[in-house]
């Protein structure tokens, strides 16, 4: 059985985010097509509360919302390691992780075991101050073994702070998770990678890749704007956990990395020292530091990719796997493109965005359809719609400029 999951995001208790209710979820997902999201920051105590009176276990370890049967959740969280990676050293890397949790037992277990490792558990991502690569494969240890089916994996790996991010650079996965990165199987590509790139570090190509959206609203340009299509053996937590670690990933549908915060190394207009100027590297030798402020730049993605490439390249030497991806942009975003409007929540948007969902059955649906059947089904929306649509399905749209130092690429649709 094909599934589509979304397993990474974050409730209205992270920091910067507003009110989310599971309602808005539920009927985003309806639209989206998508089966299992991941709840968001299942430990903090009051966000527990609610998905515990909310949400009813209909499968093993998945949980429904009443009203929208076809909507299955599953609980997840983010947590951020850091430890220092050297003995005395004040140098220290910080790494986020995704947990998904087969039941709640396993969250309270969890939330338990924070508390000894003097964990406050007052924000939607909880913060694990750690001392050595060897206390991190420990926590990480102990967490599997008193919540048995507890599945963890570095989250937007790419990004400064993810496993292989440019803040306090590591190499390889073991100089941070110690012993623990021998039991690591899967990975998040994030906004600003995509399996391609990833597979360019030859230590990835022994992991599976999971794409999710890390969403912090229930807006129709956010759940699902990265996803993962599962083969699973049973429609359950189980399956899904197996699916993830072993065969069944059939397919990622990915950000064009050139779309991400981060895949571009500069410095954005607006920060200390750019207050109308920015920096942005299109090509060539990295800057010691920056030319407009003088101080460390934030190092890309695309850059960051070639520098582990190279590291690791005499290292490992594996051939690529297979992947099956696929790059794309939310539909809401491309129809505002193709009416020339920037908002993406207007009326006459919404109003095409939903005849489309009714045409396609959703917007998972749309995206994995030929060309030919999509100009078919769609031939009641603005010509100028529809060219966009195919556009993006057929890959002809760029974004320039890139993303970079936390702002988001230039969406640019090409002729069809």
């Amino acid at each position: 059985m094909k599934i589509a999951v979304d397993l990474h995001s974050h409730s209205g208790y992270s920091g910067g985010v507003g009110k989310i209710r599971l309602s808005d979820i539920a009927e985003t997902m309806r639209l989206k097509g998508i089966n299992v999201f991941g709840t968001g920051d299942c430990l903090h105590p009051a966000w527990n509360a609610k998905l515990k009176e909310k949400l009813k276990e209909t499968d093993n370890g998945i949980y429904r919302l009443s009203g929208f049967p076809g909507a299955g959740f599953i609980l997840q969280n983010e947590m951020v390691l850091t430890a220092a990676l050297f003995p005395s050293s004040k140098t220290r890397k910080s790494v986020h992780m995704v947990f998904l949790y087969p039941n709640f037992h396993a969250t309270e277990i969890v939330s338990q075991l924070l508390e000894k490792y003097g964990v406050k558990n007052t924000i939607g991502r909880p913060f694990v101050k750690l001392e050595s690569p060897s206390a991190v494969s420990e926590f990480l240890q102990n967490i599997m073994e008193a919540a048995p089916g507890t599945l963890a994996f570095p989250a937007h790996a790419m990004t400064p702070d993810g496993i292989y991010g440019s803040h306090n650079p590591v190499t390889y996965l073991e100089e941070f998770f110690g012993d623990y990165a021998k039991q690591i199987r899967l990975i998040e590509t994030g906004l600003s990678a995509d399996p391609e790139m990833l597979d360019r570090i030859p230590e990835c190509r022994t992991l599976n890749f999971i794409s999710n959206s890390d969403c912090h609203s229930a807006a129709l340009n956010r759940i699902g704007r990265e996803f993962t299509v599962l083969n699973v053996d049973t429609p359950d937590y189980s399956g899904i956990r197996k699916a993830l670690t072993e065969t069944g990933i059939t397919a990622t549908f990915e950000f064009n990395p050139r779309e991400g915060k981060f895949f571009a190394t500069g410095h954005r207009k607006g920060k200390e020292g750019h207050s109308q100027k920015s920096f942005r590297l299109e090509k060539g030798e990295i800057p010691s530091r920056c030319p407009v402020c003088g101080k460390a730049l934030t190092i890309g993605v695309a850059d960051r990719v070639n520098q582990l490439a190279e590291s690791q390249k005499k290292q490992i030497a594996l051939k690529s796997p297979h992947r099956n991806f696929y790059h794309l942009i939310p539909l809401v975003e491309v129809i505002a493109a193709g009416l020339g409007q920037k908002s993406v929540s207007g009326k006459k948007v919404l109003s095409l965005y939903r005849i489309c969902v009714q045409e396609c059955g959703n917007e998972v649906s749309l995206w994995q359809m030929k060309s030919p059947e999509l100009a078919e089904r769609l031939w009641k929306i603005p010509e100028s719609v529809l060219a966009a649509i195919l556009s993006v399905h057929e890959g002809k749209f760029t974004f320039d400029p890139p993303g970079y130092d936390g702002e988001y690429g230039k969406l640019k649709i090409l002729q069809n």
